[in-house]
């Protein structure tokens, strides 16, 4: 039978017993958020990096939604018959202008911590620029004013990194064995959990099969461990089903 969820809480309980124990005087405390987040979500409980991810991802799947509802395809076919691609057409309609004031709290959080969930070779690939250079250009280019940010220098690098920024579905696995390693690390090596990191990572992943995270607008994410055992989660902005793999 295949391992599940209730396997690896089972196994896990000494170590999440250990986490949820650690009182936040501890000097590592907190340099471990994943962990304790995931000790968290275990027992359908607590908000930090992992659950920030996952609601960046779906405020990214609202946005093109939001784009796919609006578009008129009986448009696009006597433009697409002229020899234009519908990749195009769909070009041809994104509102540029809305990235020239953004909301404070939507500015960051998808464009300050959501730069964080790409990888350096996507965003060299795509924008053929590395993180730290697209930090400097987002923090030169926008100025914060009362409840919103506003674009001083506009061009076309800024706003299409901007675009991808808030469009991408390619982003980084939800969770790395090496942040949990690194997290692992800070705690005292008498507590156990590093002398098998893989298969510790392993059932902390195991453990979020059937997690479900409730979103500011009330709709629901449901996790779970797809047949070839990848963590993927159905996302449902505006109520329309998506499916994505999460980790690998």
């Amino acid at each position: 039978m295949p391992f599940t969820r209730a396997d690896a809480i089972t196994t896990l309980k000494p170590f999440l017993d250990y986490v949820l124990s650690i009182d936040e005087s501890k000097p590592f405390y907190a340099s471990i958020p994943i962990l304790r987040e995931l000790t968290g979500m275990a027992t359908q409980a607590t908000t930090g990096p992992v659950k920030k991810r996952i609601n960046r991802l779906y405020m990214r799947l609202c946005r093109l939604q939001e784009e796919l509802g609006r578009l008129d395809l009986k448009r696009a076919k006597p433009n697409i018959s002229l020899g234009l691609s519908l990749e195009d057409f769909i070009f041809s309609n994104i509102d540029f202008s809305r990235y020239r004031e953004i909301d404070e709290n939507y500015f960051t959080t998808l464009f300050t911590e959501g730069l964080a969930d790409f990888g350096e070779d996507f965003l060299r690939k795509n924008l053929n620029r590395g993180k730290n250079e697209i930090k400097t250009l987002i923090e030169q280019s926008y100025k914060k004013a009362e409840g919103f940010y506003k674009i001083e220098r506009e061009s076309p690098l800024i706003l299409s990194i901007m675009r991808t920024l808030e469009t991408s579905l390619e982003t980084l696995p939800l969770l790395s064995l090496e942040e949990i390693t690194q997290e692992l690390d800070r705690i005292p090596a008498k507590y156990g959990g590093r002398e098998n990191q893989e298969k510790l990572y392993s059932l902390l992943v195991t453990s979020l099969d059937g997690v479900i995270i409730t979103h500011d607008d009330g709709m629901t994410t449901k996790l779970f461990i797809a047949a070839s055992g990848e963590l993927s989660g159905t996302f449902r902005p505006a109520d329309k089903p998506w499916t994505i793999s999460l980790i690998s």
